[in-house]
């Protein structure tokens, strides 16, 4: 963990072993990151600052209402409360998945002079929650674990008030990378197609077999059209703006072992990538990585 995030959040060495021995031990086998590097990344609260930062670009965060489905050990709340003022709430499975990610989020929630029960047990397909409750519904990498990912989106969109965004970011699974396991893909045709690639980088495909890997824009568009049956919305972006402005710039990366995985591909790209040509065609086939889909509720 960095020492700017450390001054940014106060975060416990217990809650930190949560993470390590949850999470950091889980992903230590399928992306062979050391499981205390993968545990501290997800309590950095500079990339909760920056995912905030993007987020900004579509709605101002002073004092509005916000709920984070899938809040994971609570970092983006307790930085965002903190830092920008958010009225934040968070919804996180109990006892599911890594087990502690719940206890240990109101726990950082408690050291940060925040009430730990803005952080709610339950799943994104049944929201406990009011229709037209919150300015902003938030989710970071975690529709493509659910059970019913339509079904979330739905729910998220019944939350929001008229007016309010929707800021979703998940992978792309036309596109050339897996973020779980950090290895470079093909696009994913078909479903069974991830657990087989896995396999040739000698990783254990069970975890595969669990993803969602319909995920892409197309997958959005679909889905978006099926909610707006229900819905007045409008989609604003799936993030093919943010995918080129950081290509034509300078790669960034949530986590700095994204660029250590991919760094030599990463400074190619950079040396042949005049105009930002290789940026365009990849938008072009779908393929930029992550979708930032952001949707205004009318």
């Amino acid at each position: 963990m960095t020492k700017s995030a450390k001054r940014l959040l106060v975060v416990d060495p217990e809650v930190l072993e949560m993470a390590v021995s949850s999470v950091g031990t889980f992903f230590e086998p399928l992306n062979r990151i050391d499981r205390a590097k993968g545990g501290a990344e997800h309590l950095d609260a500079a990339k909760s600052i920056g995912r905030a930062e993007l987020l900004q670009r579509y709605v101002s965060l002073e004092g509005k209402k916000l709920l984070e489905i899938g809040s994971g050990f609570g970092t983006n709340l307790a930085a965002w409360i903190k830092h920008f003022g958010v009225d934040g709430y968070g919804l996180e499975a109990d006892g599911e998945g890594f087990g502690n990610s719940f206890a240990a989020s109101r726990r950082l929630l408690s050291d940060n002079g925040i009430d730990p029960s803005r952080i709610i047990a339950g799943f994104g397909e049944n929201l406990p929650f009011e229709d037209e409750s919150f300015d902003i519904v938030y989710s970071a990498n975690v529709l493509e674990h659910t059970q019913g990912p339509q079904r979330v989106l739905m729910e998220a969109v019944r939350v929001l008030k008229p007016g309010g965004i929707l800021h979703f970011e998940m992978p792309n699974y036309l596109s050339y990378f897996e973020g779980h396991y950090m290895i470079l893909q093909p696009p994913i045709l078909f479903g069974g197609m991830l657990p087989l690639w896995v396999r040739l980088y000698r990783r254990d495909p069970a975890f595969a077999r669990t993803l969602k890997t319909g995920i892409n824009p197309r997958w959005c568009r679909r889905t978006l059209a099926g909610v707006g049956q229900a819905y007045p919305i409008r989609l604003l972006s799936l993030g093919e703006d943010v995918f080129l402005e950081r290509l034509s710039n300078a790669f960034s990366f949530e986590k700095p072992t994204v660029a250590g995985k991919i760094g030599k591909l990463i400074s190619l790209i950079q040396l042949i990538n005049r105009r930002n040509w290789i940026g365009r065609i990849i938008v072009a086939l779908q393929g930029h990585y992550p979708i930032y889909m952001t949707v205004l509720r009318k």
